[in-house]
C-alpha cells in the first residue's frame, strides 16, 4: 500500500510540473527578462546636434551631429522609449522592442519633407568566414525612387535597387576588394575603398544624400 501511495504521489507532482512548464511555454503574456545591447545613430539631416533618451534616461555623452553614433549601449529587453532631442527640443519617440541578448542599430532618419521617425534594424555579429569581412546595407536616403546599387570592384552587384528604410542580408567579401555604389539608373559610380575593411570585422554600411552625386557611404564597424 505504502509503494502504490508513494508512485501515486510522484505521478501527481510529475504531471503537474509538465502542465506547468507547457503552461509557462506557451504563454504569450510571459515577459523574458534581460538585455539588449542598442546603438543610436544620428542619420537625419535636418536637424544636426541629437541627444538620446531610453525611457526617459539620457544615454548619449554628447549629443550626436549628423553622421555620428553611440557606442552599444545596454538596454532592458522588451518595449523601451527611444526618443532623439535636437538642440532646438524636437522630439522624435518611438517605442520599439528589443529581444534579450541580441544587437541593434537603431537610426533617426527624415523623408523627403523632413518629417523624422526612428527605425531599427537587428545586428548579426556572429563570426565571419576565414579572411573576409561581414556587411550589411541601409539605404537611408529618401530622395531616389529607383534605390541604389552596390557591386564589388570585379562588377558582380549583390544588391539591386535598395530602397529608403530597406537593408539587405549580410554579405561575406573579401576584404581586400574595393566596393561600389549608385543611384539606380545614374552613371555617378562611387567606391568604397578595401582600406575601410579588415577579415573578420562585421560592417554596417548607410547611404545618405539627396543627388546621385552626393550620395555617400557611411561605414560602422560593428564587433
Amino acid at each position: 500500500m505504502n509503494i502504490f501511495t508513494n508512485r501515486s504521489i510522484l505521478l501527481f507532482f510529475a504531471i503537474f510540473f509538465i502542465s506547468l512548464s507547457s503552461c509557462k511555454k506557451h504563454d504569450p503574456d510571459v515577459v523574458v527578462n534581460g538585455e539588449a545591447k542598442v546603438k543610436m545613430i544620428n542619420a537625419a539631416q535636418t536637424e544636426a546636434d541629437q541627444d538620446v533618451f531610453v525611457d526617459g534616461g539620457k544615454r548619449s555623452t554628447a549629443a550626436l551631429a549628423f553622421g555620428q553614433t553611440t557606442d552599444y549601449l545596454k538596454v532592458a529587453s522588451g518595449s523601451r522609449t527611444i526618443r532623439f532631442m535636437g538642440s532646438a527640443n524636437l522630439e522624435t519617440e518611438s517605442a520599439l522592442n528589443f529581444t534579450p541578448s541580441l544587437t541593434y542599430s537603431t537610426f533617426l532618419v527624415n523623408d523627403r519633407n523632413g518629417a523624422r521617425e526612428i527605425v531599427s534594424y537587428e545586428d548579426n555579429l556572429s563570426n565571419t568566414e576565414s579572411g573576409k569581412a561581414k556587411i550589411k546595407l541601409i539605404n537611408l536616403t529618401p530622395y531616389f525612387t529607383t534605390g541604389i546599387n552596390v557591386s564589388v570592384q570585379a562588377g558582380t552587384q549583390f544588391v539591386n535597387g535598395l530602397l529608403f528604410k530597406e537593408a539587405s542580408s549580410y554579405f561575406s567579401v573579401d576584404a581586400d576588394l574595393n566596393l561600389r555604389y549608385n543611384v539606380v539608373g545614374s552613371g555617378n559610380i562611387k567606391t568604397i575603398d578595401n582600406a575601410n575593411f579588415v577579415a573578420g570585422k562585421i560592417y554596417t554600411i548607410w547611404f545618405s544624400g539627396a543627388t546621385a552625386a552626393t550620395l555617400e557611404a557611411h561605414i560602422i564597424t560593428d564587433n
